[in-house]
């Protein structure tokens, strides 16, 4: 498939930003794009340059990656560049929520490129936060709730008021900035507005933690890139597999004697071919289609 990259230089000729989306990347984004989630928290590489991730959550509620971007630095600037270039690749279309982790400089260039899309800040982000900045244990319970309970706007704001003059936290910066922000994080302000099963930490956490595997801190911009590679390959692996989950155990029978066939068209000496069969407790877990349904030699 066609991969579309974009890039700038710096003042010395050297790299500055590089942002990169394969043909399946592009066209997934047309599919699922209406939430787009991306997050520079990532610095594992030789440069030490801030990775940008794009993704949403596709049909089977798993990670669909659309785009990496490798950045100068993190200036509205910057940001701004590598959503310009997003638009510009994938036929204009704006998403309708953007999901980030509160950075400024993101927020600033969200505001001025995608300024008809409603801003929601990341639960994971937030929660870490909250227990970087504020010292008192039982404030990371309250805010948790105030976060994702189902209340109405009038019930958020009285448990809010309450039990934050109860904590005494009235005078936290933390606290009161990120009151502040809330109709960007909390649920009752964003009742009724679709985010792709952003509600919850588990999006964010869950792909912060898959994409830092694959990483090293010495990597090259060639590792990287390989390795990014491998990232989006495991992904879509999964979304096979649970297609084949979701058409039924008949559709993995037909490919396991698919290839069995394909076994016998080599004319593989009879007796000498290995028994098989697939186990019968095929499970939907991640893995490879190996793990599945196990091709078994006798005696094994």
């Amino acid at each position: 498939m066609m991969t579309v990259a974009r890039y700038t230089k710096t003042t010395g000729d050297q790299l500055g930003s590089l942002f990169w989306a394969d043909g399946q990347m592009m066209a997934d984004y047309q599919l699922f794009g209406n939430v787009l989630a991306f997050d520079a928290t990532y610095r594992s590489n030789k440069y030490k340059r801030p990775l940008v991730v794009f993704s949403t959550s596709n049909h089977h509620k798993q990670m669909a990656i659309f785009r990496f971007a490798l950045l100068e630095d993190e200036k509205v600037r910057t940001y701004r560049w590598v959503l310009l270039n997003m638009l510009d690749v994938m036929e204009n279309k704006k998403p309708s929520v953007v999901v980030t982790d509160g950075d400024k400089a993101m927020w600033a260039a969200i505001a001025d490129v995608l300024q008809s899309a409603r801003h929601r800040l990341c639960g994971w982000h937030l929660e870490k936060n909250c227990v970087l900045r504020v010292k008192e244990p039982e404030f990371r319970k309250v805010f948790k709730k105030a976060v994702y309970a189902n209340f109405d706007v009038a019930e958020f704001e009285e448990y809010w008021s309450t039990t934050v003059k109860i904590l005494g936290l009235m005078d936290n910066s933390w606290v009161k900035s990120t009151y502040k922000l809330r109709r960007s994080w909390a649920t009752a302000y964003l009742q009724g507005t679709f985010c792709a099963g952003y509600r919850t930490t588990s999006r964010c956490e869950g792909i912060n933690a898959f994409v830092k595997g694959f990483l090293k801190s010495t990597n090259s911009l060639l590792e990287l890139v390989q390795s990014l590679d491998r990232v989006v390959k495991d992904y879509r692996n999964n979304e096979v597999l649970d297609k084949c989950g979701a058409w039924g155990e008949e559709v993995l029978l037909h490919f396991l004697w698919a290839s069995r066939s394909h076994e016998e068209d080599m004319h593989v000496p009879k007796g000498d071919e290995p028994s098989w069969h697939p186990r019968r407790d095929i499970s939907h877990s991640r893995g490879s289609i190996i793990r599945r349904a196990q091709w078994e030699s006798f005696g094994a």
